[in-house]
């Protein structure tokens, strides 16, 4: 099958090719803007290409992230991809002879991945988030009304201000909040309207985007250009991507916007699969009043503690909520099930064969996760459906080749261990702390009408959770727990 690309709605036009070949999940080619475009949706051929990392590449999708999202300068794409026989020297060793662009992802990596790093990184944003889950905490932002003993908020800005603030305080310290007190705010306007940028829609159209994208490389230009005693606090990360890129001869322009792109991975997915999953049990009573009872150990053993500490919370949420919780767990998977819209990207570097067909080099592949994970041959006749129960009932799901939430291959999602922990522990708070009342269309509390449930997006690209449809939310009355 021989197609034009829609690119206002990617998704569907991948669900009609499915249909139009009567379920047949063999490769097919698009056309768009004129190039060939390889759409891979059958797992054993995608495992393929995410196995042969010298055939199929994950630089061009860097390459359109770095000069078509961030818009670094000519002379900083230079130095990205600089070779070491080009004169690019790393700091650290680097027997494999990468680019910067790689060596910087591999401080990411070490950072996240390595256990004393990691661990350190886990226990900031673990303490951050407790702290701005307590009532008198509450972002202004958050609230859309309030008294003494009701506050009405708004769930996407609930989550999008505890995590993004938890997660940017923990990489980058409090300074970086002090040059941009909206920071959640600025970081929210530009990821809704971020797919201007992936789309290369013109300046002209694409201003929602580009105000705030550049505000954010201000502040972090501003960031970088301060002495590092007056932004302490963040992880040795950023330091070391500082020194590596300026070592590499990069301008502290081209390293804000890298840091942007930076602060765009790291915050996007937590917060709108907190938001998904919240959504969802915050519209199932019964399932709210389950995990209430569920997390109640864990929780209560918060309450009991005299001393709350990141190295507590992070032992709690590994021991608690990650080993005795099968139904959190259960329902995290289904929310990553239903809400995944995103595709891995790759390019292929010399002629390869797949699935029988002859790919030149220079051939784009596009691997999207969304008709997998709607497949009735691996989730039953109920897969357009959300069942919290799912994941429960048959363990093997979650190790099922159709199950590729977080992407695969070189593109595996890094932060993927500490992001679920992150959304378990904003979850098990939520429900432990206070009592919610879902406000629905027709209802009103304190002046605030209530939303219906809100929408996917599945038109626009994601990072790897989708976006509801913008306008969409759910408003959510909040009283203190009592039992």
């Amino acid at each position: 099958m021989s197609t034009i690309l829609d690119p206002l709605d990617a998704n569907g036009l991948y669900t009609d090719a499915l249909k139009y070949y009567n379920g047949s999940t063999e490769p097919f080619m698009l056309y768009a803007a004129g190039e060939k475009i390889l759409v891979v949706v059958d797992p054993h051929f995608a495992d393929q290409v995410f196995k042969d990392v010298d055939s199929y590449s994950t630089d061009p999708m860097f390459d359109v992230i770095y000069r078509g999202v961030a818009n670094v300068s000519k002379e900083g794409h230079k130095t990205l991809w600089r070779k070491p026989s080009e004169g690019f020297v790393s700091l650290h060793p680097n027997p494999k002879e990468k680019v910067l662009v790689h060596t910087g992802y591999d401080l990411l990596h070490k950072q996240i991945l390595q256990p004393q790093p990691g661990q350190d990184l886990t226990e900031r944003v673990m303490s951050y988030i407790e702290q701005r889950m307590r009532w008198d905490a509450f972002f202004d932002a958050t609230i859309l009304a309030q008294n003494p003993e009701v506050k009405v908020v708004s769930l996407h800005s609930w989550c999008r201000d505890v995590l993004i603030e938890a997660q940017s305080r923990a990489f980058f310290g409090d300074y970086l909040r002090e040059l941009e007190p909206m920071m959640t705010t600025v970081f929210d306007d530009w990821d809704f309207n971020s797919w201007m940028m992936v789309y290369q829609v013109p300046g002209i159209m694409a201003k929602r985007a580009i105000v705030p994208r550049d505000r954010l490389i201000k502040v972090f230009k501003r960031y970088l250009e301060s002495p590092r005693e007056i932004r302490a606090g963040g992880v040795p990360f950023v330091n070391e991507l500082e020194d590596e890129e300026r070592q590499a001869g990069l301008s502290a322009e081209d390293s804000a916007r890298i840091l942007m792109i930076i602060l765009w991975g790291i915050n996007s997915n937590v917060q709108m699969t907190t938001f998904w999953m919240m959504a969802h049990i915050l519209s199932r009573p019964m399932l709210a009043n389950a995990l209430r009872k569920e997390t109640a150990p864990a929780m209560g053993s918060v309450d009991s503690c005299k001393d709350i500490s990141g190295r507590f919370l992070a032992d709690m949420v590994k021991d608690k909520l990650l080993e005795r919780c099968p139904l959190l767990n259960s329902v995290f998977d289904e929310t990553l099930r239903v809400s995944s819209t995103g595709s891995s990207v790759r390019q292929t570097m010399r002629p390869v064969h797949l699935a029988g067909k002859y790919l030149p080099e220079g051939i784009k592949i596009l691997l999207p996760v969304r008709q997998l994970l709607f497949s009735t041959e691996v989730f039953g006749p109920t897969a357009s459906q959300f069942d919290f129960s799912r994941f429960m009932n048959d363990k093997s799901l979650v190790r099922k080749s159709h199950f590729r939430t977080y992407g695969g291959g070189t593109s595996l999602c890094t932060g993927r261990f500490l992001g679920k922990r992150e959304v378990l522990t904003f979850v098990a708070y939520a429900l432990w702390r206070y009592d919610t009342t879902v406000v629905g269309p027709g209802e009103e509390v304190l002046g605030v009408k209530g939303k219906a449930f809100p929408r996917v997006d599945e038109a626009k690209p994601s990072l790897g959770v989708s976006k509801q449809i913008e306008g969409d939310d759910i408003i959510v009355k909040l009283t203190r727990h009592r039992e």
